[in-house]
């Protein structure tokens, strides 16, 4: 019988193993990826190709060094025709992965002997556009459905403000006007590139916040909640700045600092005196962290091919400071493609915090975010080591293309639609060394399977609708929008 190790060190132990166990088919892969442009690779019976020029059309805000940066390839390259076929392949990745355009066609436009002229030809995103705010406050979509209702007064109503690649270098910046359950105003300014070699980049951000409801604890693993219609229970201010590091097309380091105030009412901690640490009704400290991304998959949104990693290491608060927390956090999805049609994929997510003894805002785990068990939705699993582990098989339904007309002489609008089937099965542990008595989730291998479909539109608005039946034989329909990354 599958027995989970209950001890914290050895859990996160376990988990990272197995982390390590899925990361592994992607470091292999890539330690023995042929690399064409060297002679030793080269295929004596097809002639070597050497790329010309590179012309770049449809860039009417982007840069063309912009478009060149996220190439595999640069003029005076030499390749054969299979390796340059893939590299065309990889280039259309790559630029539309960047969100900057609907459309993008790489091609060798004129053979002049054993030279090629190549041409990338995009189709630009608006630059500005504004978008009406609408999003449930809870975990995910069944418990704001179920268990609140579909009440109003559990939704965030407002407007965002997209300013992307306004100088033509990729930038993007946001501005967040929020009402209803959370009244909010944010802005964030990104960069990506600040030196020639367009390897720096950099991302600076404030908010403020404040509701008249907290999530004051949790009982039965479930949240339980705190309202006072007349007096706002916790008010946020954060400011935070990022240097990102990007020294290769697939992969990017992000070192940041965050300074964050946080403050709730006095019903708060005579309710839970461990909400904040020391029994405190207000909280300043810093946060310093780092992130490491990879990310080589065909397609970001929805991808059927590739591998996607990220590595977290966070450390909250520092010498005097009322909060002392450390951090590690590490996610995989790989994906393999069976046939035209068909495909698997397998994931995970292992993480620890320490020292274990925390207040009640930093414990935390599954169930928050997008970090769940599926057949769980109804539940929280709070703790300081675990992880969980999915795997899918997968199976296209629908691809099909809406043209809608535009302007006269302009072309049309495109809206990709795409439907998947899949079946799955997942599962988790989380280690809690202060599990309440009630607690029937924590401590405990959880596990799950199911069937489902999800529908993808406009290139990256996804909806996952799926049964699920958990170990305690609980069972339901439960809708998602967010990729299980």
């Amino acid at each position: 019988m599958f027995s989970v190790p209950r001890n914290p060190s050895t859990t996160f132990i376990f988990f990272l193993l197995l982390f390590c166990w899925g990361c592994f088919p992607f470091s292999v892969s890539r330690a023995q990826e042929p690399r064409p442009s060297t002679a030793s690779s080269y295929s004596p019976a097809l002639p070597i190709l050497v790329i010309d020029s590179i012309r770049i059309e449809g860039n009417r805000r982007t840069r063309s060094s912009i478009l060149l940066r996220e190439l595999p390839f640069e003029a005076g390259d030499t390749c054969q025709l299979p390796q340059l076929v893939r590299w065309f392949e990889e280039s259309k990745r790559v630029l539309m992965n960047t969100s900057l355009f609907q459309q993008v066609t790489v091609f060798a436009d004129t053979f002049m002997g054993d030279r090629v002229r190549v041409t990338v030809r995009v189709r630009e995103r608006n630059n500005f556009y504004p978008v009406l705010y609408f999003d449930p406050i809870d975990r995910n979509l069944n418990q704001w459905l179920v268990e609140q209702n579909a009440s109003l007064r559990r939704v965030n109503y407002g407007v965002q403000l997209y300013f992307n690649n306004t100088t033509g270098v990729g930038d993007r910046s946001l501005l967040m006007l929020l009402g209803g359950y959370t009244q909010q105003v944010s802005f964030s300014y990104e960069r990506p590139y600040l030196d020639k070699r367009m390897r720096w980049g950099m991302r600076v951000g404030f908010s403020q916040s404040r509701n008249h409801e907290v999530n004051l604890q949790t009982v039965n693993d479930k949240q339980v909640f705190l309202r006072n219609p007349d007096v706002f229970l916790r008010r946020q201010t954060q400011a935070f700045v990022e240097v990102q590091h990007r020294p290769r097309i697939n992969t990017r380091h992000t070192f940041g600092f965050q300074w964050r105030s946080d403050r709730v009412g006095d019903t708060v901690l005579l309710r839970n005196p461990t909400y904040f640490p020391e029994g405190r009704t207000q909280v300043q400290y810093p946060r310093f962290y780092y992130v490491m991304n990879f990310q080589r998959v065909d397609y970001l949104p929805y991808p059927r091919k590739g591998s996607l990693v990220q590595l977290q290491a966070i450390k909250t608060g520092l010498g005097s400071s009322s909060m002392d927390l450390f951090e590690l956090h590490g996610k995989w999805m790989m994906h393999w493609p069976l046939n035209s049609k068909w495909g698997l994929a397998w994931g995970g997510y292992a993480g620890v915090k320490f020292p274990t003894h925390q207040p009640f805002v930093n414990r935390r785990f599954l169930g928050y975010g997008n970090q769940f068990v599926s057949g769980y939705e109804y539940y929280v699993v709070d703790g300081m080591s675990g992880g969980l582990t999915r795997g899918y098989l997968n199976r296209e339904l629908l691809r099909h293309t809406i043209h809608l007309p535009y302007k006269k002489g302009k072309d049309p609008i495109r809206i990709p639609i795409r439907l998947v089937g899949k079946s799955f099965v997942q599962a988790g542990y989380v280690h809690d060394p202060e599990s309440p008595a009630d607690s029937r989730l924590s401590n405990r291998f959880l596990y799950s399977g199911g069937v489902g479909l999800d529908l993808l539109i406009f290139y990256d608005v996804l909806f996952r609708l799926e049964y699920s039946i958990n170990r305690f034989g609980e069972n339901g329909l439960f809708l998602h929008r967010k990729y299980p990354f």
